[in-house]
This record gives C-alpha cells, structure tokens and sequence, in this order.
C-alpha cells in the first residue's frame, strides 16, 4: 500500500466537529466516549457530516471510473452463510430462510494508490481512533490486497440481505443513497453467544418494520457497528438515477493481517460489471 499525504485526508474530514486529529482534547475525549456508549447500547455509532460535502462528491467522483472493474455477487444464503436444508431445521426455520444478496464491490487492489479514499483509510489518526472506540491496544489497516479497502455498490434491484457478521468492529462511510431504498435495519444484540434467539429473529424477518429499526444515515456519515450479534440488512433499491456507494475499512489488531485465501478466490471467481452488459448500465 502506498504511504500517503496525511493532508489529503485531513482535507476530508471536518475535523471543527470531530477532532480525531488530536483525541487528547476534552471534545476528543468525549467523542470517543459517546461512540463506546453508541456502541455498547444500541451497537451502533454514526456520526453524520464526518466528511465535508465537497469530499463526498469528490470520493464518488474517483469511484466512477473504477465501476466497470467491480465483481458482482448474486446469490442466495441464509443469515449465517451456512448451508440449509440440512434437516437440523424444521423448513419453516430461520435457519433455512435464504434472501438474495446482490451487489457490486470495489476491491482493495483497483482504487488508486494515491487517492482520496486510500488516503482517508492509511490516514494514523484514523487508525488511531478506531482503536480507541473499540477499546483496543494495538489497531493497524489490514494488508489484505483485495479486502483491506473496498467499496459496496447497489443499484436497482441490489440488496444485502439479512445477515450477521463474522466479527464486531465494521467501519464504513457511506457515501451516496439511491432514489428509493437501499436503507438500513438492523436488530441491536438479537442474539448472543450463547443463544441464538431464534423466536427473536423470526419476528424481525417476518415483520421488520415492528422490530427491526432503521436509523437515518446521509452521505458523509461515518458509521461504527457490531454486527456479530445484530442481524442487519440494506433493503432493495428501488428506482433510482443513482446507485448506494458505502466504503468499508478494515482494520485489525495485528499488523500483517490478510484474509484467508478463500476469500480472494472467491472475489476471482466473480464477474465484472463491465461483462454483464445489461447490469453494468444500471451503475453508470
């Protein structure tokens, strides 16, 4: 990854509302502090106008042209990407309920090495306050050439549905919102590691307007979110001129940490838009 100037990424952010550049202060101290309590309680921190607006425009700008190169997904999993089906479950199981998962990604290795977005993701005060929301001693970007930084885009008819994570600790920031869907829901701490809540989560597929909850996001908003045990979800896009655009950074606390080589075969193993002639159309 390339080293880059700690400026460009600093003329991103409003730093006048959110000082990570020196959490030593008393209103530094105090954001991170709210964003542990965000986290804590609802599993959630968003902290709306991160970037300035020329930044967001200026972040989608350098995404268009790398649009043609993202691989699609289009499948159909169950919440754990486990298989189903498998008679463990009565039919009618969460466990066997599959939702369609469509989506196009920017991986790590297509986005310029000296743009803005690598800028703002290499940027140490970043880093740095990751670390101290999650409450870690030690915070890195990962090394990963394909998942370290990467970009999810969802045009009409894209989703990512009902799922949980693999770990706590994502950190993205969205940066466009379609005409109509491509929302957020999520259950805060529906299940835990021991319990599975199955009851729970039936009524969140079944009914999710009544128990799941859809926090408002704008362009520009920074989000952290533990989403091991929250089920979450982007609902579909609808008609739109414009498709949702959200960066995703991982960090770890090991320094040379890659992702399982599964992974990036699998990332392989996927189309580019730029093959799939009637979708590509739908990005541009």
């Amino acid at each position: 990854m390339a080293v880059t100037d700690n400026s460009a990424a600093m003329a991103l952010v409003d730093l006048e509302r959110y000082p990570i550049d020196d959490l030593r202060t008393a209103t530094g101290n105090e954001l991170v502090e709210r964003c542990r309590r965000d986290l804590d309680e609802r599993a959630l921190c968003t902290l709306p106008g991160f970037l300035r607006p020329a930044a967001v425009e200026n972040l989608v700008d350098e995404a268009k042209p790398l649009v043609a190169d993202a691989v699609y997904t289009d499948t159909m999993r169950n919440i754990f990407f486990q298989p189903t089906g498998d008679g463990d479950f009565a039919p009618d199981h969460p466990h066997n309920a599959t939702f369609p998962n469509r989506f196009a990604r920017i991986v790590n290795h297509q986005f310029p090495n000296e743009g803005m977005s690598r800028a703002l993701f290499l940027w140490p005060a970043l880093t740095e306050f990751v670390r101290q929301v999650f409450g870690a001693e030690t915070m890195y970007p990962t090394q990963c050439p394909h998942l370290a930084l990467t970009m999810k885009i969802e045009a009409e008819g894209d989703t990512d549905s009902w799922h949980y994570d693999g770990n706590d600790g994502v950190v993205s920031l969205l940066l466009q919102q379609p005409d109509e869907g491509g929302l957020f829901e999520y259950a805060p701490y529906i299940r835990s590691l021991k319990d599975d809540r199955f009851d729970d989560v039936a009524r969140v597929l079944r009914d999710p307007a009544h128990h799941a909850e859809r926090p408002p996001l704008e362009p520009g908003t920074l989000v952290f979110f533990n989403g091991n045990l929250s089920l979450h979800r982007v609902t579909q896009v609808g008609k739109t001129t414009k498709p949702r655009m959200i960066l995703l950074f991982s960090f770890d606390r090991s320094p040379n940490y890659i992702f399982p080589n599964r992974a990036a075969e699998r990332l392989r193993a996927l189309p580019k838009l730029k093959d799939l002639t009637e979708k590509h159309s739908k990005y541009t």
